[in-house]
């Protein structure tokens, strides 16, 4: 095992020795933020003072929001992060380096470990100080937030690094170019947005893209971190009303054809398909 570990280090340090590639890995989350902060916020908050939250302030709905984009950011992170890692990866094929790493000792399965394992420990870095400024930012601005929830989102930070950096392994693994890699991450960082449900609320895109967002891992993860996330906003914002119409148009609930995702069932359907993407990039290290 000290050949994983030392090749996950050597893979961990490239990626943060090198800074550009720290920043784009964060494009998307760069460009959510911008997006909601220069044109969004202010049009969801006036759309739900408008459209059936008349009884909360301006206060109320704008903390709700600001969690509930914020709990979408987190499950995005780990994505965009590990696959800006990953660049490693392809550079590593391009150069011929991973021929190195083949004639050794080491078995297909450990050199796949020893990507995942830095993949996820820059997707770990990333989440974490992610969720910390999130945190800060919704403390400073008056949010109700609870302690159990806090510590609900804090361990949800594992399974959705170890989710968001194998499935992306699994994908860049079939990659075998550097403008491969980068056609690959540009339309990552441009549609995860868009599938997850935080540029447009998921119940107000077609039904198609609903269920395809719904199927994704970091949809399911978004969903988790908006329930414990904004479990206290929303309890200030309804009070005693129903919120079952408002969570579901918003990715709290997810379902498919009457079949609701429960957190137990998420987390399942989560590893789930975590396992089968490790499967696929097993084979593929060990088909070449």
């Amino acid at each position: 095992m000290n050949g994983v570990v030392a090749l996950a280090k050597r893979n961990a340090l490239c990626f943060f020795r090198d800074r550009a590639s720290v920043f784009f890995s964060l494009m998307a989350v760069l460009i959510v933020l911008l997006l909601y902060l220069l044109f969004l916020r202010n049009l969801l908050i006036e759309s739900m003072l408008d459209g059936g939250l008349e009884f909360a302030s301006e206060d109320q709905v704008s903390n709700l929001i600001d969690s509930w984009v914020l709990a979408g950011i987190l499950a995005i992170v780990s994505v965009t992060s590990s696959a800006g890692s990953l660049q490693c990866m392809v550079e590593d094929k391009v150069s011929g380096k991973d021929l190195d790493f083949k004639i050794t000792r080491m078995k297909p399965w450990q050199i796949t470990t020893s990507y995942i394992l830095s993949t996820a420990f820059v997707g770990l870095v990333m989440s974490v100080i992610t969720l910390v400024i999130a945190l800060v930012f919704l403390f400073a601005t008056g949010c109700i937030m609870e302690t159990s929830s806090i510590i609900m989102c804090a361990v949800l930070v594992i399974p959705s690094t170890l989710s968001g950096s194998i499935i992306i392994f699994g994908l860049v693994s079939f990659l075998k170019s550097q403008g491969a890699f980068s056609g690959f991450f540009s339309v990552l960082s441009t549609l995860i947005g868009f599938l997850t449900g935080i540029y447009m609320p998921l119940g107000n895109l077609p039904a198609a893209i609903q269920v395809i967002g719904t199927l994704m891992p970091a949809t399911q993860m978004a969903a988790l971190f908006r329930n414990y996330l904004c479990s206290g906003s929303l309890k200030d914002v309804f009070g005693p009303y129903d919120t079952s119409e408002f969570r579901q148009e918003m990715g709290f609930d997810l379902s498919i054809g009457g079949f609701e995702f429960t957190p137990e069932i998420s987390i399942i359907y989560v590893i789930a398909v975590t396992a089968v993407f490790f499967c696929i990039a097993v084979f593929m290290m060990k088909r070449k």
